[in-house]
This record gives C-alpha cells, structure tokens and sequence, in this order.
C-alpha cells in the first residue's frame, strides 16, 4: 500500500511539473522575436511569410468566414470572423481570439485586428514552431509614441495540441539582435561570412 501511495505521488509531482512547464507558454526570445518581426537572440529563427496572393471565402468552416487567408506551400493561414468573434485560421482549424492564453495574464485580449496590415511569421526554437502574428492596434500605432506599442498572437504549432498565445509590449523596450562585425545577424548553425 505504501509503495502505491508513493507512486501516485511520484506521478501526479511529474504531471505538475509538465503542467508548469507547459503553462509558461514562448520564451521571452520567442514573444519579443514576434513583436519585432526579427530575431532577438542566435537561439531564434524566423521567417516571413508571403501574403502576396491573399484569399477571401465566406462560410469557410463552421460558422466563420475568412475575409483574409494565404497559402504557405499548401497551408492555409489567415483571419476569421464570425458575427460574434474573430480568430486565427491555420490549416483549416479555427482558433479563437477569447480563448488565448494572454502573458501576463493581465492584458486584455483584443477581439479584432487587421489582417491585412499585420506581419506574419513563422518562429523556431529549437524543437518548437509558431506561427506569429504581430499587429500596432489598427491606428493607434501610426503617430506619434503609439508606434511603438505593438500586440501579437502566437500559435504553438508541431505538437498534439496547439495552444494560441496573446502577448504585447513597448517595442523601444526589446533589446535589438546582436549582429557580427558585418552586420549579419548571429544565429545558431549560421556560418560568418
């Protein structure tokens, strides 16, 4: 009895810790690599993706429309909408805006954006993949000190579940990349020329 009690025990510290884990949600390299749409660190790398050829579809899936969707290779990224809310669209799934995880948790999640002045990027680290989408409020960050504050949503991709991030931030608060003496961004694996 005592061997099983500590067995449970040992199996429910395990699931604490992957719960804990898998709570902290992107690295702070990760978040500000999004909002800057660049690298921050040599751990990071990202890439933009092309929203040369952009889609429109009413009655896309389920209730939801998709007024802006792009194909990258064959997966269809993009914004949806239905009348009472808007989400991110990756590879036919919908993932809705009210149900991000927001970091902090304090910040209040934005029910809209538009897609077609947003950047779009795809991050790695390491192992781990997101589809970032960074955004300055429609506006408010087009004059003046606004500028600077940007939002963003982060889907974690590759895994059996996809979890979708809501973060923000002053972006003369991120520290830039570290370049080489040419200029070059510093990544891991990349070669100085």
């Amino acid at each position: 009895m005592r061997l099983a009690h500590v067995s449970y025990l040992l199996a429910f510290a395990l699931l604490c810790t992957h719960a804990i884990a898998y709570a902290r949600g992107p690295s702070k390299s990760v978040r500000e690599s999004c909002l800057l749409s660049q690298t921050t660190t040599s751990k990071i790398y990202l890439t933009h993706l092309s929203t040369n050829n952009i889609f429109e579809q009413s009655a896309y899936i389920d209730d939801y429309d998709s007024p802006y969707y792009f194909l990258e290779d064959t997966t269809e990224i993009g914004y949806a909408e239905n009348a009472h809310e808007a989400a991110l669209l990756y590879s036919q799934k919908i993932y809705r805006f009210a149900e991000a995880s927001a970091i902090p948790s304090s910040l209040e999640i934005p029910r809209q954006f538009s897609p077609a002045r947003a950047t779009w990027d795809r991050i790695r680290e390491g192992n781990t993949n997101y589809l970032c989408v960074g955004f300055n409020f429609d506006g408010l960050g087009h004059s003046g000190s606004m500028q600077n504050l940007r939002g963003g949503f982060l889907l974690h991709l590759g895994s059996k579940r996809a979890d979708l991030y809501y973060i923000e931030g002053d972006i003369r608060k991120i520290s830039r990349p570290q370049s080489d003496v040419k200029g070059h961004l510093v990544r891991s694996g990349d070669e100085k020329q």
